[in-house]
């Protein structure tokens, strides 16, 4: 058995780690390369940087591969979003001769949800049972245009995260909110869920922040206000820690006899909050809704979320 510590860290702390692994994606953002220009090359033994199939030419990707091959003298290996297992081979090939504990640091800013989903599992179940430290790093982003609604294309559990084989007395669902009201609407009428909850980002106090809130309230309106929604929560973007508590103590009166479903489509330090609450609780599910939207670019705004989470054994 395998136990999760999930505790939230200041980037100073990143900055003067030393690593045994680095996992970077390049992407057409640009901000694949704002904490890459953060980090000291040589505080990473082996740096791995993952490049998306998937518009492999499109907005920055050409400037963002070099980048990494300039920088960091590495040559991004080539996945796809749906794919994650070539990353496994990746952590088993890489740290076989490495003593515990291993210490990894991902930077999940533009990352596919399975790709550090992956790096999660592989810690849980094949890192022989070595204790690994995965320090996830977030950078936030401001978009350049307005993202257009997505039209689902896959719904379907996160590996690791795929809850109870069966119903019981009751089906709960847990909606992480952004810009995609509509899917998530539709998530909901396939769940048929009896008894739902939100979460929307309450990344600060500024006018900017507040305007946020409000624009995700008002997309998501008819989700607030379904006669299922028993609570609406706000939770800090700059604390996974606790979205990760909140969320764990939310689902703890339902988790003996419900079938309990998280469903993250908000910004991805809340994502990854969700992916880590379902890996605990081997009882809930945790969701990956995927769809076809426009491309829009999203820059660095300067700020990072840091996050420890450690994966031992009981």
């Amino acid at each position: 058995m395998k136990s999760l510590q999930v505790v939230d860290i200041d980037f100073d702390t990143v900055a003067m780690e030393q690593y045994d692994l680095s996992l970077f994606a390049s992407g057409y953002e640009s901000r694949c390369t704002y904490i890459p220009g953060l980090i000291t090359p040589n505080s990473i033994a082996i740096p791995l940087v993952f490049g998306f199939i998937e518009e492999s030419s499109s907005g920055n990707r050409p400037q963002n591969d070099l980048y990494f091959s300039e920088h960091w003298d590495c040559k991004p290996i080539p996945l796809s979003t749906d794919d994650e297992k070539p990353i496994y081979d990746h952590l088993l090939r890489h740290t076989k001769t490495v003593n515990s504990p291993i210490r990894i640091l991902l930077d999940y800013s533009s990352m596919s949800r399975l790709w550090y989903a992956s790096t999660l599992n592989w810690a849980r179940f094949a890192a022989s049972g070595r204790e690994v430290v995965i320090d996830f790093v977030y950078s936030t982003g401001r978009y350049e245009k307005e993202k257009q609604p997505m039209i689902i294309r896959d719904m379907v559990s996160i590996p690791g995260c795929e809850g109870r084989a069966y119903r019981l007395r009751e089906s709960i669902a847990v909606f992480g909110l952004g810009i995609n009201g509509l899917a998530a609407l539709t998530v909901l009428d396939q769940l048929e869920a009896d008894t739902v909850y939100v979460f929307l980002a309450a990344p600060g106090s500024s006018k900017e922040y507040k305007e946020y809130v409000e624009r995700i309230r008002r997309i998501n309106k008819d989700l607030i206000n379904n006669h299922k929604t028993k609570a609406v929560f706000e939770m800090p973007l700059s604390s996974v820690e606790s979205c990760f508590r909140i969320l764990a103590e939310t689902i703890s009166p339902h988790r003996p006899d419900g079938e309990i479903t998280l469903v993250p489509m908000g910004p991805k330090p809340h994502v990854l909050a969700s992916i880590l609450v379902a890996m605990r609780f081997q009882e809930v599910a945790c969701l990956r809704v995927s769809g076809k939207m426009d491309l829009a670019d999203v820059k660095a705004a300067g700020e990072t979320v840091a996050t420890r989470v450690i994966v031992r054994g009981d």
